[in-house]
C-alpha cells in the first residue's frame, strides 16, 4: 500500500512538473485558451476576464507613447481598443483578408453551372495548396469524386479564368503562362521564356536565353521585368476562410522620458480564481469520497495559479535582462544590437539554460521598432577588431554592401569577405554565402544587370 501511495505521488509530482514546463512554453494566446480548458475539467478553477480598471485612463497612458511609435503598434492598439469595447471581428469586411475558396466560389455563382460542377469547383477550391496551385492529376480527383476525367479537366479549365489569374495552376510554369494569357501587351517573348527557359532567367543566364532565342539582350531584359512582375503565388493575401490572426506581444517595451518600461500583455488571457462555494463544501459535512475529489482539484487549482505567476515573473525577468544588455539596440535600432547568448542570460538569472529557451519559445516584444521574437536579441557572436560584434549587425552591413554596389559588377562572396574584414567584420566566404542566402539575395551572377 505504501508502494502505491509512493508511486502515486510521483505520478502527480511528474504530472505538475509537465504542466510547469508546458505553461512556461505558452505564448499570451495559448495559456488564454489553456485556462479555458482547464475551467472545463476543474470546477474550483473560475476564469475571470481581466480588464484595465479605468478603461479611459488605460488608453490615454498608451496614447502617450504610441504617438511616437511605428503604424504597426497604431494598428495593434486599433484591434485592441475594438476588442475591449466588443467589437465584432467576425464582421469585419475589406479590412481584413478574405478566404480564397469564398472569393472563387462567389465569382461561379449565377453562371448557370449544375450543382454537379459547383460541388467540383468546391472540391478544386477547398484542395488548392498555400500558393494557390492545384496539383492533383485529374485521374486521382475523378476517381476520388466519381465523376469522368473530361469533366474535372472542364471545371479546371474554367476555374482557371477565375481572378485572381494563375489560380488553380498545376507549376509556376501554368500559373505564369496563365497571367501572360490576359496581358494587353504582345508577350510572345514572355511566353518563350516562360515555357522554355524559367530556369535559366532564375539564374539570371540572359545571354544565354538571348542566344538561344536569337534575340538581342536588352529584349530579354525587358522580357524578365516583365515575367518578375507577374504573382507567383496567387493565394498571398487570402486567409483559410477565418479572420487571419495577428500576433499578440507577450511583452511591450516602453521608452518614456526617465527611462524604459516593461508593459506585460496581461488582458489575453483571464485570471485564474478558487470558486469559494466549492471550498467552503469543503469545509463542511460532505462524503468523504467528495471532500478528496474537491481536496485534489482545489490543489491543482493553486498548482496552475503558481505556474502562471512563475512563468510572468520568469518572462519579465528575461525581458528586463534583454533590455539591460541591448538598451542602444532600443535607443537606436538593430544596428546595435550586442551578442548575447541564452547560456549568458541564465547565468544572469541563475536559471538553467533550458528554462530560459522555454520561456522564449514563441513569445514576441514590442518596442518602437516593430515586434520582434524573443529568440531575436539572443544574437550569435562573430569575432571583430576591438569587440565581438552580433551576426545581425553583419547581416545588416552585408546587406548595405550589396544595396550599394555596381550593379553591372557586382560583388562576388570573396570580394564582401574582403571589404567587411576592413570593416572589423572577419568572417569567412563560406559565412558570407550563408548569411547572403538566409537573406534571399542571390549571388554576383544572379545579382548582375546587363
Amino acid at each position: 500500500m505504501e508502494a502505491y501511495l509512493e508511486q502515486s505521488q510521483r505520478q502527480v509530482l511528474s504530472q505538475e512538473m509537465i504542466q510547469s514546463v508546458e505553461i512556461l512554453q505558452m505564448s499570451a494566446q495559448e495559456l488564454s485558451d489553456y485556462i479555458r480548458e482547464q475551467t472545463l475539467e476543474n470546477p474550483l478553477i473560475d476564469a475571470e476576464e481581466q480588464y484595465p480598471q479605468n478603461k479611459d485612463e488605460e488608453r490615454l497612458k498608451k496614447l502617450e507613447w504610441l504617438s511616437e511609435l511605428d503604424e504597426q503598434n497604431r494598428f495593434y492598439y486599433h484591434l485592441e481598443k475594438k476588442a475591449a469595447d466588443g467589437f465584432d471581428f467576425n464582421n469585419i469586411s475589406g479590412s481584413r483578408e478574405s478566404g480564397l475558396k469564398e472569393a472563387l466560389m462567389q465569382q461561379l455563382i449565377g453562371e448557370g453551372y449544375s450543382d454537379r460542377e459547383m460541388q467540383v469547383f468546391e472540391y478544386i477550391a477547398e484542395s488548392l495548396d498555400d500558393r494557390g496551385y492545384y496539383t492533383c492529376p485529374a485521374d486521382e480527383t475523378a476517381s476520388r469524386l466519381g465523376i469522368s476525367v473530361k469533366e474535372v479537366q472542364r471545371c479546371l479549365e474554367i476555374m482557371k479564368t477565375l481572378e485572381p489569374a494563375g489560380i488553380c495552376a498545376s507549376s509556376l510554369k501554368e500559373c505564369l503562362l496563365l497571367q501572360l494569357e490576359r496581358a494587353d501587351y504582345d508577350c510572345g517573348t514572355e511566353c518563350k521564356i516562360v515555357s522554355g527557359y524559367l530556369e535559366q532567367l532564375g539564374k539570371n543566364h540572359l545571354p544565354l536565353i538571348a542566344k538561344e532565342l536569337k534575340i538581342p539582350v536588352k529584349e530579354v531584359m525587358d522580357a524578365q521585368k516583365r515575367i518578375r512582375s507577374l504573382n507567383p503565388r496567387p493565394a498571398q493575401g487570402f486567409g483559410n476562410g477565418g479572420i487571419s490572426r495577428y500576433i499578440i506581444p507577450d511583452v511591450t517595451v516602453v521608452k518614456f522620458h526617465h527611462g524604459f518600461e516593461i508593459l506585460t500583455n496581461d488582458y489575453v488571457y483571464p485570471a485564474v480564481r478558487i470558486n469559494e462555494d466549492y471550498v467552503q463544501m469543503m469545509k463542511g459535512e460532505c462524503p468523504e469520497e467528495t471532500k478528496e475529489y474537491l481536496c485534489q482539484k482545489l490543489g491543482q487549482a493553486r498548482k496552475l495559479q503558481e505556474n502562471i505567476r512563475r512563468r510572468n515573473t520568469t518572462l519579465m525577468d528575461i525581458t528586463k535582462c534583454i533590455l539591460d544588455v541591448h538598451q542602444e539596440f532600443f535607443t537606436s535600432g538593430d544596428k546595435a544590437l550586442r551578442p548575447f547568448t541564452m547560456t549568458e542570460a541564465a547565468q544572469r538569472l541563475d536559471l538553467s539554460v533550458s528554462t530560459v529557451s522555454r520561456a522564449v519559445n514563441e513569445k514576441y516584444l514590442q518596442c518602437c521598432y516593430g515586434l520582434f521574437p524573443l529568440s531575436f536579441f539572443f544574437a550569435k557572436s562573430i569575432s571583430g577588431k576591438d569587440d565581438p560584434v552580433s551576426a545581425v549587425k553583419v547581416r545588416t552591413q552585408l546587406g548595405e554592401l550589396i544595396k550599394n554596389e555596381d550593379k553591372k559588377k557586382p560583388y562576388s562572396d570573396s570580394v564582401l569577405a574582403e571589404l567587411l574584414a576592413g570593416q572589423g567584420l572577419k568572417i569567412s566566404r563560406r559565412t558570407v554565402a550563408k548569411y547572403r542566402e538566409m537573406m534571399e539575395i542571390a549571388d554576383c551572377r544572379g545579382r548582375k544587370e546587363f
